[in-house]
């Protein structure tokens, strides 16, 4: 069966745990100049309205979750959940499952400066991922733990035409 859907899919978003949704509006907009466009609501987890009953479905069983919605500067935004039962800790890296993102920024080492000096850390060296190219990462860590990876340039522009690591 033949795929009607264009290639590659865009991305949408990347879902966040954070323990207190408002402080990490802030703070992601503050830091990395994201947009809050929605939120934060508070969804009840007692299946009484429509959102209550999807968020159950994808959630499983919770009292009451808050969401915020933030635009990035690409297409693909960053949605905040906040638990009323506290919060998940930070995922480990070499276990299944997503473990951080990604942010492009030109200037690497000021933004990982900034994060540093506003609760977060920068928590890697800086690194040519090309030896003799302009295009370096690293890794820092939100408030809360989360991963932050740090990009000079576009994932495209990085790794096209790259070949072998």
């Amino acid at each position: 069966m033949a795929n009607s859907q264009p290639q590659p899919r865009p991305f949408a978003h990347v879902g966040v745990t954070v323990p207190d949704v408002e402080e990490a509006i802030d703070w992601y907009e503050t830091i990395l100049g994201f947009e809050c466009i929605m939120g934060p609501e508070a969804v009840a987890g007692d299946g009484e309205s429509h959102i209550s009953k999807l968020c159950l479905d994808v959630l499983g069983e919770f009292e009451e979750v808050r969401i915020a919605h933030l635009a990035t500067g690409g297409q693909a935004a960053l949605e905040l959940f906040e638990f009323e039962e506290g919060t998940a800790s930070s995922p480990d890296p070499k276990s299944e499952g997503y473990f951080h993102v990604c942010v492009i920024d030109p200037n690497i080492e000021t933004l990982a400066t900034t994060i540093d000096d506003n609760g977060g850390e920068h928590h890697t060296d800086i690194w040519e991922l090309f030896p003799g190219q302009p295009y370096r990462m690293t890794y820092c860590k939100d408030p809360w733990g989360n991963l932050l990876e740090l990009y000079t340039h576009s994932h495209e522009r990085i790794y096209s035409n790259q070949g072998d690591y």
